[in-house]
């Protein structure tokens, strides 16, 4: 199934009536289930494109549907409830609630959805929590986990609704190899359960984890790879 696609999509900012055109025709497919690298150098683009297709801006003009629905058409608190129900977020910075419990931390995304009963909340804070393999440190306060330990327990939080995609924003920015690659594990191994994973790198070594690494320059997109994953797994290149 074709879950994002956007057709001829561009993104200008106005400040002071001066006009900064930062994406230009974008025509792009994601299918469900797709673990994509989005990569380009700054200033091309690729974060204002991840905030796009993640609803957390618009596009100036285009066409952007999302599983077969036109975006652009929405309202704020259309939009605000794709972001809460169907998208999971990993941020370079963490976003953690500081002294605050790994378990806490994990349930925010839960804490105002009507969809999942509160008996059942804390079994699905206890499954995200697995999932990335922390059920050791569910108790402890975000201020006493290391960098890597601190992201994995970000990549719980944006699983726990259990978002139809998730986006990635520099996942291994603020990490040390080790920890880079135990997150990038992490998210290799959702895709293979079936996730649809977006990612955002200026890494190619993390980009490599993919199935298809999109390159934008200038606004536009300069290569699409999809042949094959890169990266084998246990060999370094």
């Amino acid at each position: 199934m074709i879950l994002i696609d956007i057709k001829n999509l561009h993104k200008e900012f106005v400040t002071d009536e001066i006009v900064t055109k930062v994406l230009h025709g974008i025509d792009l497919e994601i299918k469900s289930g797709e673990f994509v690298a989005i990569m380009g150098p700054s200033g091309s683009g690729k974060s204002t494109l991840m905030h796009i297709l993640s609803f957390l801006d618009r596009p100036t003009s285009g066409d952007f549907k999302f599983k077969d629905h036109n975006v652009t058409e929405f309202d704020d608190i259309k939009l605000a409830h794709l972001r809460n129900s169907e998208v999971g977020f990993v941020f370079q910075q963490f976003n953690l609630l500081p002294r605050t419990s790994v378990f806490d931390n994990v349930k925010l995304p839960l804490t105002y959805s009507k969809k999942v009963l509160e008996r059942k909340k804390s079994d699905l804070v206890d499954d995200a929590i697995k999932a990335v393999g922390l059920d050791h440190r569910k108790n402890n306060l975000s201020n006493q986990l290391s960098g890597g330990e601190k992201q994995r327990v970000a990549i719980a939080r944006a699983l726990v609704n259990d978002p139809d995609v998730i986006f990635a924003d520099e996942p291994t920015g603020n990490l040390d190899s080790k920890s880079g690659a135990q997150v990038m594990e992490i998210l290799e191994k959702l895709s293979e359960r079936g996730k649809t994973i977006i990612l955002v790198t200026h890494e190619l070594y993390t980009a490599e984890y993919a199935e298809r690494i999109i390159k934008l320059k200038d606004g536009v997109i300069v290569s699409d790879s999809k042949e094959h994953k890169r990266r084998k797994r246990g060999l370094k290149k």
